[in-house]
């Protein structure tokens, strides 16, 4: 399948809504997120998360800096005689749905988006959309402080003190700004990069009649409401309303 390149805009969006008919649902590999002026980034990204003791994150993000694309579900069927198509992370849908659509439509165009199923409040999003911008904020500051706080301690774990007393030394607390320095940019980059996602969700929400979407985090709400018989795809590729 051609390659997608993100569409950080969706301003236009209509809502659309009807029974699925003629569904099809293609697994494939696109670029939703990086390209090859990442690849460096994400090598960096890699050493940083190594540095910190977190050698499983730094062994995902170093295979991540060499394969760019991930996996997505293209959809493509009828929707009230409109034909439909567009990505998604994963699709929970099937054939004969009642769906809500929010889609940008040109012509006898008409891109997915978003897809809501009322009858049990599932809802699947362009890849890596899931939260409103204030809720994408404070989730970077949570990451940001993480990561610092395991550089910390990691400086505190090799100098075999108490992470008091690392602090104090005039030597660490220059060690200790740096750590809160570079990965407060790291996550501030990415944080940026991940924001024209943040935009198509806040539309999608919107164009979906959901009041003030900055502050919807999917995420959460879906974890909030998981049972153990729910698909482990629940809360990450697709979620509960």
């Amino acid at each position: 399948m051609t390659r997608f390149v993100t569409k950080s805009n969706a301003n236009v969006l209509v809502k659309l809504s009807g029974r699925i008919v003629d569904f099809k649902c293609t697994r494939a590999r696109a670029s939703f997120v990086f390209n090859e002026a990442d690849r460096t980034k994400m090598g960096a990204v890699a050493i940083a998360a190594g540095l910190a003791g977190m050698g499983g994150q730094a062994m995902s993000t170093a295979a991540n800096a060499g394969d760019l694309e991930e996996e997505g579900d293209y959809l493509e069927f009828t929707l009230d005689g409109k034909a439909l198509s567009g990505w998604v992370w994963r699709s929970p849908f099937k054939e004969g749905d009642e769906v809500e659509i929010a889609a940008e439509t040109d012509g006898d165009r008409h891109e997915i988006f978003g897809v809501a199923r009322p009858s049990d409040r599932t809802i699947a999003l362009y890849p890596h959309c899931s939260r409103g911008r204030t809720r994408h904020f404070i989730n970077a500051a949570k990451w940001w402080l993480i990561l610092s706080g395991s550089g910390v301690l990691f400086v505190s774990f090799m100098m075999r003190d108490s992470l008091v007393q690392a602090i104090s030394e005039r030597g660490v607390q220059w060690e200790v700004f740096s750590f809160f320095a570079f990965f407060g940019a790291m996550v501030f980059s990415l944080s940026h990069k991940w924001f024209p996602f943040v935009r198509v969700a806040e539309n999608v929400l919107r164009t979906l009649g959901w009041p003030n979407p900055g502050s919807i985090d999917l995420v959460t709400r879906t974890r909030a409401r998981r049972s153990k018989d729910d698909p482990v795809e629940y809360g990450r590729f697709y979620f509960y309303y």
